[in-house]
């Protein structure tokens, strides 16, 4: 990203990453013993958050790991390699935050510390507030990303958006799309202008052999390049994610 940066989280990047987002989820389960310890790592063929290549359109190898509690509070950090941005060739997410049940909804709020080891005037923290809900095989999950004004973001910024995901009955397939507005200082095109930008993504994951194969076609609507300086045209991304 540039100096006044665009990414994830991740929601899983998760988001995402993943975000939706983003990055990372905690889970509850009353039957579960907690503290309870989730991760993952995970290969991609172009790392892609909120619609924008942040490897160049390269590849890149990823890992996350969550320290979960019984009352539903997390703590975790993500890694991803990236595109050289100021000088740092990786980024770190530090979370925090709270998930659990909100009458039928599942609500998760919390903080992402998008970290760049290395790199010059590129950290920057983000809130976010989740919903989610389930209805047969569906899930649908909204969201509301915010970065307030701070040292390497002149102004605040936010970023909504919206996800579904459907697993096909007996079988190993899951459908997903997603799609988000982002409005402020983290939306900067290749001229250094602040824009508005929206971004969706279509795909699928296959589970199997413990893995969880992806293909998605992620873009978004900018004109110029993206923080990275490389194109921010539409891609077809394919992942392999091991968790546990």
């Amino acid at each position: 990203m540039q100096s006044i940066y665009s990414i994830t989280g991740k929601l899983a990047a998760l988001a995402t990453a993943g975000a939706i987002l983003v990055g990372a989820t905690a889970v509850r389960a009353e039957e579960e013993s907690f503290p309870k310890i989730t991760g993952s790592a995970a290969f991609v063929s172009d790392y892609r958050f909120r619609g924008i290549s942040y490897s160049n359109r390269d590849p890149a190898v990823q890992a996350g790991i969550t320290l979960n509690t019984k009352p539903g509070f997390f703590i975790g950090a993500w890694g991803s390699s990236i595109a050289n941005y100021n000088g740092a060739t990786t980024e770190i997410d530090v979370i925090g935050g709270w998930t659990g049940p909100l009458g039928p909804l599942t609500a998760t709020v919390g903080f992402t510390g998008y970290l760049y080891p290395g790199g010059s005037n590129t950290d920057v923290v983000e809130f976010y507030g989740t919903l989610a809900g389930t209805a047969g095989p569906a899930t649908v999950t909204v969201g509301l990303n915010w970065a307030p004004e701070q040292d390497n973001l002149y102004t605040s910024s936010r970023y909504m958006f919206g996800a579904l995901g459907v697993a096909i009955p007996e079988t190993p397939i899951t459908l997903k799309a997603s799609a988000g507005h982002e409005r402020g200082a983290l939306v900067v095109d290749g001229s250094g202008t602040t824009t508005n930008k929206f971004d969706w993504m279509v795909g699928a994951d296959l589970s199997v052999l413990g893995l969880t194969v992806g293909a998605a076609y992620i873009g978004n609507d900018m004109p110029n390049k993206s923080m990275f300086n490389t194109s921010s045209k539409n891609a077809f991304v394919v992942s392999v994610t091991a968790a546990f």
